[in-house]
């Protein structure tokens, strides 16, 4: 079976799954979560790209469907700080980013949320053999429910450390395969708003580079979140996510070695 059909098989499995649910009875303690996603990259320069995806999410028990829209402008960092040192920079890149959210609520009024994001980019430096990705940024959250109430307004920073594992042990290149991307990020609440206040999110998964155009990942994750509607309460989402990569492949691109080519997996 070709890649791209096991990765749609799998997608349509879940959901004719997350439809068969009893969506009369709503337990917001233990959710499954559906989400999938096309991400597209378009270069702007040498050093500065936009990178960009529309998604789907769903919820069951049947409670919602959420529609969003991100786009992030990604600088990647050239000058190296002269006390470190070091040959490279120890900043990969810096990104600014804007995303809005349309939540189709089932049994009450629709939400839409709007975001600004600010974040910064780098490797641990003394871990050389598996890369670890770290993502810093700061959100400012605007969300507003269609009754009405006014806008409510969050903040908060969220953490993510992120690997690839090649799976099928390449020796001096990665164009094409299997691999194993990774990852685990913190949310950090400086002020909450009314939902979707992640505490954290751990998510294995399983990709597939198709050539120098497509790539393919798959991800079973658990999630934690907190709300402050009403009352007070914590979910437990167990997500399963189909993303599905246009990537951007220069003419003139620059032959790369192994460890390039697998840190540009990470995303």
């Amino acid at each position: 079976m070709k890649p791209i059909y096991y990765f749609l098989f799998l997608f349509l499995f879940f959901h004719i799954n997350a439809v068969s649910q009893d969506q009369e009875e709503q337990n917001v303690k233990v959710n499954a979560q559906l989400w999938l996603d096309y991400n597209f990259q378009n270069d702007l320069g040498d050093f500065k790209t936009l990178n960009s995806f529309v998604g789907y999410r769903s919820i069951t028990p049947n409670i919602y469907n959420n529609f969003l829209v991100v786009s992030t402008y990604n600088i990647a960092n050239q000058n190296s700080v002269k006390f470190l040192k070091r040959e490279k920079p120890f900043f990969n890149s810096y990104h600014f980013g804007a995303r809005a959210n349309y939540i189709a609520n089932k049994n009450k009024k629709d939400d839409f949320e709007f975001r600004l994001m600010q974040g910064i980019k780098f490797y641990l430096p003394f871990i050389k053999d598996v890369p670890l990705m770290n993502y810093i940024r700061l959100e400012e959250r605007f969300q507003k429910t269609f009754d009405t109430s006014g806008w409510d307004i969050g903040f908060r920073f969220r953490y993510k450390i992120s690997t690839v594992l090649d799976l099928d042990q390449h020796l001096f290149n990665f164009t094409t395969g299997f691999y194993i991307p990774m990852n685990v990020e913190f949310f950090f609440n400086l002020k909450k708003v009314d939902r979707f206040n992640d505490v954290i999110r751990i998510s294995p998964g399983i990709g597939y580079k198709l050539n120098e155009d497509w790539k393919f990942e798959f991800y079973v994750s658990y999630q934690n979140t907190q709300n402050t509607s009403q009352t007070e309460n914590t979910s437990n989402d167990f997500v399963f996510r189909l993303r599905i990569f246009k990537l951007s492949s220069k003419k003139n691109k620059t032959i790369q070695s192994k460890d390039e080519q697998i840190k540009e997996l990470i995303e």
